[in-house]
This record gives structure tokens, sequence and C-alpha cells, in this order.
């Protein structure tokens, strides 16, 4: 279940990175030179260029060049991952409006993602601790039942030994109350 949930978080993060590339390719089209993108751009010195296309009567310009779009795939990724786990180390930044907006709902879905992982968690280890404090409370009623009604120490060994190894064997689980379940 745990690992169902870090693919789940993965997935997130890799569909919150696509967006926001999305975002930042959007902003860069529509002449936003200050976007994650065009920064991006400068660091690698792989700058955005816009090209005009002239169709029939339209002239329209196209963003070209840029950083290899794996490059932009993971600084997008490593941005959605550092807001989702709220470390945020500041080097890749939403810096447009939209960005903004984006990084702001962004940032609440990883605390839901994280609150449910952790919930997760917790639950997890509840269950195991749940099974060995009842374990070691079942042993300790024989252990007083024992010493309470003075049974002999030979039969007393012999007791403990046999409740040890059905618990062994059963895992804690009453069979017969298993067994009341079936038709």
């Amino acid at each position: 279940m745990l690992i169902l949930l870090l693919c789940f978080y993965m997935l997130v993060a890799h569909w919150l990175a696509c967006i926001f590339y999305s975002i930042g390719r959007s902003d860069a089209e529509n002449g936003v030179s200050y976007s994650w993108l065009w920064k991006l751009g400068n660091v690698t010195q792989q700058q955005f260029n816009f090209s005009r296309v002239t169709n029939k009567d339209t002239v329209k310009y196209e963003l070209i060049g840029g950083p290899p779009r794996g490059t932009m795939y993971i600084t997008a990724l490593y941005f959605t991952m550092t807001c989702m786990t709220s470390v945020g180390f500041g080097n890749v930044a939403a810096e447009t409006d939209n960005e903004k907006v984006f990084t702001i709902c962004m940032m609440i879905i990883g605390a839901l993602l994280y609150a449910t992982i952790f919930g997760h968690v917790t639950t997890i280890i509840q269950q195991m601790t749940s099974a060995t404090a009842r374990y070691h409370e079942m042993l300790n009623n024989v252990r007083e039942f024992m010493k309470l009604h003075e049974v002999p120490k030979a039969l007393s060994e012999r007791v403990m030994d046999y409740v040890v190894s059905t618990w062994a064997m059963t895992k804690g689980i009453d069979t017969s109350k298993v067994l009341s379940y079936c038709p």
C-alpha cells in the first residue's frame, strides 16, 4: 500500500511538472521574458528566440531555441518535488502570476498527499506494535495467572512454551473465531 502511495505521489509530481512546464511555455510564448523558462535558458546559455512565421495573410511569432526538453522537464520536476516536499531551495522559483498561483495550488496538493502518506505510515506502525503489544500482554497474563495459582515451575515452563509456540503458529489469530465467519 505504501509503495502504491509513493508511486501515486510520483505520478502527481509528474503531472504537476508537465503543467508547470506548460504554464512557463505559455507565458514565454506570450512574451513574458521573466518566466522560469526564460531564466533557465539564460542559466544554461541556451536562450529562447522568437521566429517570424508567415502563413498566407497572417504573421505569427513562434518560440524557438532554449534548453533541451529533457532539461526543462527535469527542472520542472525538481521544482514540483521541492514544492510538494516543502523543501523549496529557491534556485527555481515561480516568477509570473500564473506560476505563483499554480505553485500555491501545488503546495496544497503536496500537503494533502504528505498527510495521506504519513497517515498510512502511522497506521502501519500502529498495526505492527498492536500485535506485539497483544503478544506481550497475553504472556504477562499467563505468567500472572501461574504465579497467582502457584503452578509448579516445570508445568509453568511447559505452559509458557505451549503459549509461545501456539502464538508463533497462529500469529495471534483466533482460529475458531475466523472459522465462525465461514458458512
